[in-house]
């Protein structure tokens, strides 16, 4: 089980229709389908831990969030949905991701490169975006929504 999408399917746990009834081996099962979510959640925020580059995890984040929303997904896109103004700053968070096998790389020309998260090798990143384009904010939603604040103050 490796999507939070999944668990509800198979339980049908966004039916309002039928009430949960596990019996017997059903509820062993359901307990282990999501002992097996929570075991991958850890292993998810291991590998974010583990990440040398605080800016790496950062870099893991957007890209799960902007995989929901992007069908072509670019540093400079990372860079506007983390408020970066300068590229040098993630230069070694995008070396180690793909040193480590986390994202994969298209190069369309010498300066655009299409980025993606690596869920094939990583199957626990299923799990990340479903996390990530649910519940975190990024940091340029933070500023945009600052933004329509202030300028509802005026």
């Amino acid at each position: 089980m490796n999507s939070i999408t999944d668990l509800f399917e198979k339980y049908h746990l966004d039916s309002f229709e039928e009430a949960l009834e596990l019996r017997g081996n059903e509820k062993i099962t359901f307990f282990n389908d999501l002992n097996s979510l929570l075991r991958s959640i850890c292993r998810i925020f291991d590998k974010l831990t583990t990440i040398f580059s605080l800016r790496g995890g950062q870099v893991l984040m957007s890209l799960a969030k902007l995989q929901d929303s992007e069908e072509v997904i670019s540093k400079t896109d990372v860079l506007n949905c983390l408020n970066i103004d300068r590229r040098e700053k993630l230069i070694h968070a995008f070396d180690y991701l793909l040193e480590q096998n986390y994202i994969k790389i298209k190069k369309k020309t010498s300066k655009f490169h299409m980025v993606k998260l690596n869920e094939q090798d990583n199957p626990d990143f299923t799990l990340l975006r479903e996390i990530v384009q649910k519940f975190w904010t990024s940091p340029q939603e933070e500023k945009d929504k600052a933004k329509s604040w202030s300028g509802i103050e005026r």
